[in-house]
C-alpha cells in the first residue's frame, strides 16, 4: 500500500457523499415567505387575466420504447443517490480492499450511477409542442453532453479515487495454461 492510499480512501467516501448531500440540501430548502411570493408573482401584473390553450400535433409525441426504461433508470439513480448508495459502495470497496475485484466493481458501479442521470433525463425541445427529444438523435447527444452536473463529476472522482487507492500495488494475474489437445 502506498502512502497516498489512506488519503484516497478517506477522500473517496467524501466525494461519493456529495450527490447525496446535495439532494438532501435541495430537498430541505424552504420556499420564500408567502408574502414575498405574492409580491414577486404580482410585481409585473397589470391586473389582466389571460387564458389560452395550445393544440399540439399528436405525431410530435415521442413513442420510443426506451421511454419506460429511461424513466425507470432515472428513478433508480435518484433513489440510490438519495439513500447514500454511492457512499455504501465506496465503504464496501474499503472493507474488501484486499480483494482484486472489489475496487473495480465499485468503480464501475459509481461510474454507472454517474452516467445514468445525464442519459436518462427527459430533455425537451424548444417549443411547447415539441415534447421530449427523440432518443439517440444528434440533438439528444448534444443535450446529454451538456447535461453533466457537479454530482456526476463527484461520482466519477470517487470512482477514480477508489481505483487509485486500491491499485497502488500492481496485481499480477497468472495466465491460463493451454490444454495440450486444443493447440
Amino acid at each position: 500500500m502506498s502512502s497516498s492510499a489512506p488519503l484516497a480512501w478517506a477522500a473517496a467516501p467524501a466525494a461519493a457523499a456529495y450527490p447525496t448531500w446535495d439532494a438532501w440540501r435541495t430537498r430541505f430548502e424552504w420556499p420564500a415567505a408567502p408574502e414575498r411570493i405574492y409580491e414577486e408573482y404580482y410585481a409585473g401584473d397589470a391586473g389582466g387575466f389571460a387564458e389560452g390553450s395550445v393544440r399540439c400535433d399528436p405525431g410530435a409525441i415521442d413513442r420510443s420504447p426506451f421511454l419506460l426504461v429511461r424513466d425507470d433508470l432515472a428513478t433508480l439513480a435518484e433513489v440510490a443517490t438519495t439513500w447514500a448508495v454511492p457512499v455504501l459502495i465506496v465503504l464496501f470497496a474499503l472493507v474488501r480492499r484486499r480483494s482484486p475485484t472489489a475496487a473495480p466493481r465499485a468503480a464501475w458501479a459509481l461510474t454507472l450511477l454517474a452516467v445514468i442521470r445525464p442519459l436518462s433525463a427527459d430533455y425537451r425541445g424548444e417549443d411547447v409542442c415539441s415534447g421530449s427529444l427523440p432518443l439517440f438523435t444528434a440533438d439528444w447527444f448534444e443535450t446529454v453532453l451538456a447535461g453533466w452536473e457537479l454530482g456526476e463529476l463527484w461520482l466519477l472522482g470517487a470512482a477514480l479515487l477508489v481505483l487509485l487507492a486500491s491499485g497502488a500495488e500492481r496485481r499480477t494475474f497468472t495466465p491460463v495454461r493451454s490444454l495440450r489437445g486444443l493447440r
